[in-house]
């Protein structure tokens, strides 16, 4: 089915799919040639080679929890332009094309066919402190979420021995993010540009460092987008269902996980201690709106003042006296 799409421009000799796991690559050089590789730096490179040396100048890949870093790398480091697919998108499209069937050298030919039809962004190049600051924080997330699980294990009634044991880990954990929160702290300490942006960030009412630290890590292009981008990057904005007569509520999907995450609790706090948003929230459950739907409304205002204050260079003003 993917082979009957048409080819719209020249540039689809020009590209390759990329479907990465962790211990090999399936390359899709066009629609029906597919080649293994591992996933090790020399066979990279040798791909690198190979790819450069047929006039291919273009890859895509989708983000597979950091197994792609390594490919990204050496292919950049070569010369080609790599693109970042989404990895939703393309299995809907794969599913527009009749392709119901999931395998890695598909998935490879259905990136190469998403990019002949579809606009994709490359992969962002961030700085040293950029992807220092985006380990770290992912680091106090995790642990974060482990020192949780280990609490709940504590919870139940257990041999001594083993509440112990808990404890130890737990205290070890706490450690772990009292060390990253101190690397967080001096990395944007010596950075000024990410120094003024967690400024600009934590001058909102309700928004403190915590957050602050997430919305560096996880959005560093805050400032660079529209605020209809802005809220679909944050997973804040609604898309309409309606179909005829029908008008069914409009609903939250996609976006940045994290980002959801640390805007809705942002939202959480600033009703209760930013006068903007706690009227806000007053209006919006007087005209009916649930809770949680009048949280992300304002999660979404946030996300968009936010990459406002931050493209202008401007700490928060009130936006009823702006």
């Amino acid at each position: 089915m993917l082979a009957m799409l048409p080819h719209p421009t020249p540039f689809a000799t020009h590209l390759v799919g990329i479907d990465v796991s962790k211990d090999w690559l399936d390359i899709a050089f066009d629609d029906t040639k597919v080649e293994r590789v591992d996933n090790t730096p020399a066979a990279l490179q040798r791909l690198a080679r190979r790819l450069v040396k047929a006039g291919l100048t273009t890859a895509g890949l989708e983000p597979t929890g950091g197994y792609e870093r390594l490919a990204v790398a050496v292919l950049r480091e070569a010369g080609l332009t790599v693109l970042q697919v989404d990895s939703w998108r393309c299995r809907q499209f794969a599913k527009a094309c009749g392709q119901r069937a999931k395998s890695d050298p598909l998935d490879a030919r259905i990136i190469r066919a998403f990019m002949l039809h579809h606009p994709c962004r490359p992969f962002p190049e961030p700085s040293q402190a950029q992807s220092d600051l985006t380990a770290w924080v992912r680091e106090i997330t995790r642990a974060e979420a482990d020192i949780r699980r280990l609490e709940n294990r504590k919870a139940h009634p257990t041999l001594a021995a083993i509440t112990a044991r808990l404890d130890a880990e737990i205290a070890a954990l706490r450690e772990t993010v009292a060390a990253a929160e101190q690397a967080i702290e001096a990395l944007i300490a010596a950075d000024p540009a990410m120094d003024a942006k967690a400024k600009i960030i934590t001058s909102v009412p309700g928004i403190a460092n915590k957050t602050a630290r997430v919305l560096l890590a996880e959005a560093p292009e805050l400032g660079q987008f529209t605020p209809r981008q802005a809220g679909a990057i944050g997973g804040c904005a609604p898309y309409r269902n309606d179909s005829g007569k029908a008008r069914r509520p409009a609903h939250i999907e996609a976006g940045r996980r994290a980002l959801k995450r640390a805007c809705y609790l942002a939202a959480f706090a600033a009703i209760h201690w930013n006068p903007w948003a706690k009227q806000l929230y007053a209006d919006l459950k007087a005209r009916g709106k649930p809770a949680k739907v009048a949280l992300i409304a304002i999660a979404r205002k946030l996300l968009t003042i936010l990459n406002a204050m931050i493209r202008d260079n401007k700490p928060w003003r009130d936006p009823k006296t702006a």
